[in-house]
């Protein structure tokens, strides 16, 4: 861990203050951000412009995902103190190191003496560079003030620090240097730099006292000018770095503001630099860090435990990303207030680590970070953390007489219970500020609360947050929606949304390659890849991944005597142009966790009866085979040329483990399957919608929207006409909340008997009357896992800073925040209000400002349209200039607020409705839209 700076010494000797520096961008101030801690938070930090970190802390992904959006990392580097932790791989004689700084356990160096010189350079800083940092932050620049404070003595320390600074950029010219403080050498050393910064302009904190307090009136008067000179004489960029407490959001925001009206650049956080503070743009913490018990879950996997299975897809349509962490392993020792939007757990059954996890959480909840905790706590709420959360435990529960004495809409989201369940533990609400969302009397007169919330977060305990029949027939009690929102205390952002592109619902088509060996029942008995070519794919010409499992039709697999036959058809239908080239492995895995490398196949078999995979004969188990092994055979045998596997097609239960996931990830190859979505009206509880993305380790699996007809079957066992049921789950899956895309996801035996053939013809039939974006499976693969990612972050101007919008170009806006603002916002192409939601059309950027504003917008603006925005241009009020194109279908758009502007489009027919113009292609591309308003 790295030492903050001697700026916090240095305000306690002297009144002053130290900081770090950035470079300029034109016309406008960099954004800065200072993290020290473990494990950086690169999804947050990634967003500004410059972000200074301790590189020992930053392995070499995460210092490339740093830079992801277009920023400098700037590495942490001590010019003028040895840290103890970080040592030297040579001895540095006793003269180069002479005196100790024993508030940060280093030792200061005689920055006059060649050994120390040629440590920083050669042991510190060449490795830095060579490890691809092409920025430092030089930190204690002023420590030698503790053994030569002035005179001739610190004038020979400060001529060495010029001479240390002049040389890295002789030997690195390529090196940007941000100084922290350094005030009395910027005239020999400012074209050499980049910035400057110095800590503690308005709010510090004490090392001594422990205190955090605002800057006497003496040490502002003193450090405002040095500030002033550096923005004002030298015109670099000057950063304050204040601080205040972790759990005072607002405070920190008050300061960066008013550091911000001064003309520089804040940074707003706690002195040891480990939490994600405020600076000119404040990103908002989209992932939710969840906690498991995995010693208790089947197979220690994350998907079979409820936090995922249940609250990980409210989650996700609230914005938030879920990020799994075993609760049994090392826990974060960073403040989490301002990384996580809070911290998520529902466990089943006490912890075995009960008290190491309970004075963690009090630790963080005090420090800020809001808790919802679902079902069983898993410790004690009593102690300190009783108090904390105002609760009181309360056991012994009478069976008799338990009754409902008054409820909200939290706690009766699908249905109360008939009668009230008993539990084994209640809450009293004891402490101030809870909202008891549902209160309950026993035959004693006691009043109990199962479910509250309160500055500290909330609670829902069991067993009144899910009501369950059996496996298949549960039902939601708690409304997870509002209940997370009001437990995290989540606020109105502008979502980033994976279902909805330019006012459009995605569409996307899959056919996992099951059963393409099969014969339909039907006259001449053909190959259901026969009929699915003749009956499907040449009358719905629309993006469809299709895929084969090798160990069906190829030379190894179970049916050699089919390849003649298999094999060409296989390549009619990768030949189509609007079908993309997937694979489903060489031997379908039915349960990923039960194979290991070099099982034989066909070894053991599943809680269904099925083997663990194909019992393809001496065939051994391999996951690099299952993958790159079968694209290769689809790309050497079956693919057109340049048109290779883009997409893996997860089989069985589509569980893949992390290197499964990362062999995909080396490929390039996007991946798809998974998940069990398949609501019904018979049976409409959101407890059958599943999430949008499982984590494993560094790689996200991305589910599909809705499970395949096998579910809607019965495992083919009837109603074989069962999957027009699908319908039913677009239709819940879009309103009241627009959760899902639409997926037609089936498998090849639905050619193989007329019913489950014609229910195919009614689902599609069904989707061409909806407004849809057809799309591949790869291209909402894309979009999916770049949502997880997507920066969402407030400006100190009032904007919202959005990153990572190339492939993920939809925002959601609460109706609370008004309307996008088109005159002043970058890359936003266009707005649309339809029953599900306001969704903003960005234009497909990396990145892109929106501001807002009351009024819905009056200037032309993309409504609606079929296809992706390829270009765009905002030239200016009432003219704009773009081309769209579709996947594979006629192009169609609608321009919004065209009245008394000139639309050309080429090769278009133009349709005037009202304010709007709507515009209808033959082919799937359209060439160069131009708007152009002349009094707008």
């Amino acid at each position: 861990m790295a030492k903050l700076f001697i700026c916090t010494l240095a305000w306690l000797f002297f009144g002053l203050g130290c900081t770090a520096v950035y470079a300029n961008a034109p016309n406008q101030q960099p954004s800065v951000a200072f993290y020290y801690g473990n494990e950086p938070p690169v999804e947050l930090l990634s967003q500004f412009d410059w972000i200074v970190v301790e590189a020992a802390n930053v392995d070499s992904t995460e210092q490339r995902l740093l830079a992801q959006h277009g920023g400098q990392p700037f590495a942490y580097v001590s010019i003028g103190e040895l840290d103890a932790w970080r040592g030297a791989t040579t001895s540095l004689p006793a003269a180069a190191l002479v005196t100790s700084n024993t508030a940060w356990n280093s030792q200061v160096a005689d920055l006059t003496h060649p050994a120390w010189r040629t440590y920083l350079l050669e042991e510190h800083i060449r490795p830095l560079w060579e490890a691809g940092y092409r920025g430092l932050f030089l930190d204690t620049l002023d420590s030698y003030r503790l053994f030569a404070p002035d005179g001739p003595a610190a004038e020979r320390q400060q001529a060495a620090l010029v001479d240390i600074i002049h040389s890295i950029k002789q030997q690195l010219p390529e090196m940007q240097l941000l100084l922290n403080r350094g005030f009395e050498v910027l005239e020999q050393v400012h074209g050499e730099i980049v910035g400057v910064a110095a800590e503690s302009l308005y709010r510090g904190w004490n090392p001594t006292t422990q205190v955090y307090g605002a800057v006497p009136d003496s040490d502002q008067a003193w450090l405002y000018p040095q500030l002033a000179r550096v923005r004002d004489q030298y015109q670099l960029p000057a950063i304050a770095i204040d601080y205040v407490p972790a759990n005072n959001r607002e405070l920190a925001r008050d300061t960066a503001q008013r550091i911000h009206a001064e003309g520089f650049i804040p940074w707003v956080s706690v002195p040891q630099l480990n939490q994600m503070g405020v600076g000119l743009i404040e990103p908002i913490p989209r992932r939710v860090l969840i906690l498991f018990d995995k010693s208790t879950t089947e197979a220690g996997e994350l998907a079979y435990t409820n936090a995922h299975r249940y609250l990980a897809m409210p989650l996700e349509y609230l914005g938030y990303g879920a990020e799994y962490l075993d609760v049994n392993g090392p826990l974060p020792s960073d403040l989490l207030h301002g990384r996580y939007a809070g911290v998520v757990t529902w466990f089943n059954e006490p912890l075995t680590n009960a008290s190491h996890y309970s004075a963690w959480l009090q630790h963080q909840m005090e420090h800020g970070l809001r808790a919802a905790i679902v079902g069983l706590p898993g410790v004690p709420i009593s102690g300190a953390l009783g108090r904390l959360m105002g609760l009181r435990e309360v056991y012994g529960i009478a069976s008799q007489g338990l009754t409902v004495v008054n409820h909200d809409d939290v706690a009766n989201f699908e249905g109360m219970p008939l009668s009230p369940p008993t539990p084994q533990t209640s809450y009293e609400v004891v402490g101030s500020g809870l909202t008891a969302h549902l209160t309950l009397r026993d035959n004693t007169g006691r009043h109990f609360a199962p479910i509250v919330t309160g500055a500290w977060g909330g609670l829902a305990s069991y067993p009144w947050v899910v009501e369950e029949a059996n496996e298949y027939q549960k039902r939601w009690n708690l409304d997870p929606f509002a209940f997370l929102q009001r437990a995290l205390a989540l606020p109105d952002i502008p979502v980033p949304d994976a279902t909805t592109e330019n006012g459009a619902r995605y569409w996307m088509t899959q056919i996992d390659g099951d059963a393409f060996v099969s014969r339909a029942d039907l006259p001449g008995t053909p190959f259901t890849g026969e009929l699915m070519l003749s009956d499907i794919l040449m009358r719905y010409q629309v993006p469809t991944t299709v895929s084969i499992i090798e160990g069906e039709i190829g030379p190894e697999g179970l049916y050699p005597q089919y390849r003649s036959v298999l094999e060409p058809l296989a390549r009619r239908i990768f030949a189509l142009p609007w079908v993309e080239v997937a694979t489903h492995t060489f031997s379908h895995p039915f349960e990923w966790e039960n194979l290991n490398e070099n099982d034989l196949a066909g070894q053991g078999t599943t809680t269904a009866g099925f083997n663990y995979n194909m019992p393809i004969p001496n065939y051994r188990f391999s996951l690099r085979r299952e993958i790159e092994g079968s694209a290769n055979y689809i790309n050497r045998a079956l693919a057109p040329a340049g048109k290779p596997v883009s997409v893996v097609l997860w089989t069985g239960n589509a569980l893949p483990p992390e290197e499964a996931l990362a062999i995909a990830d080396e490929l390039g190859l996007r991946n798809i399957n998974g998940g069990n979505t398949s609501v019904t009206h018979s049976n409409p509880t959101m407890t059958r919608v599943y999430p949008m993305l499982r984590p494993v380790g560094r790689y996200l699996q991305v589910y599909a929207p809705q499970i395949n007809e096998n579910v809607y079957t019965n495992n083919m066992l009837g109603p074989l006409w069962g999957y027009r049921r699908a319908i039913e789950t677009y239709q819940i899956t879009d309103q009241p909340r627009r959760l899902k895309p639409i997926d037609i996801y089936y498998h090849f035996y639905s050619a193989a008997s007329p019913g489950a053939l014609r229910a195919l013809h009614q689902v599609y039939e069904y989707v061409l009357t909806q407004e849809t974006l057809p799309v591949y499976t790869s291209t909402w693969s894309d979009v999916a896992t770049q949502w997880y990612h997507t920066g969402v972050a407030r400006h100190l101007d009032g904007s919202w800073m959005i990153q990572g919008t190339h492939h993920m170009r939809t925002l959601r806006l609460p109706t609370s925040l008004g309307w996008p603002d088109l005159q002043r916002s970058t890359n936003v192409a266009g707005v649309r209000e339809i029953a599900s939601g306001r969704y903003v059309a960005l234009s497909g950027a990396n990145d892109a400002q929106l501001y807002l504003t009351p009024h819905a917008p009056q200037t032309p603006h993309l409504r609606y349209a079929n296809g992706r925005i390829d270009t765009w241009q905002h030239l200016s009020p009432g003219n704009i200039t773009l081309s769209l194109a579709a996947e594979q279908v006629p192009l169609q758009a609608e321009l919004a607020a065209t009245q008394g502007c000139q639309v050309s489009a080429p090769n278009a027919r133009l349709e005037q409705r009202g304010t709007s113009t709507f515009l209808h292609y033959g082919s799937a591309r359209g060439e160069r839209i131009e708007v152009r308003c002349a009094n707008r």
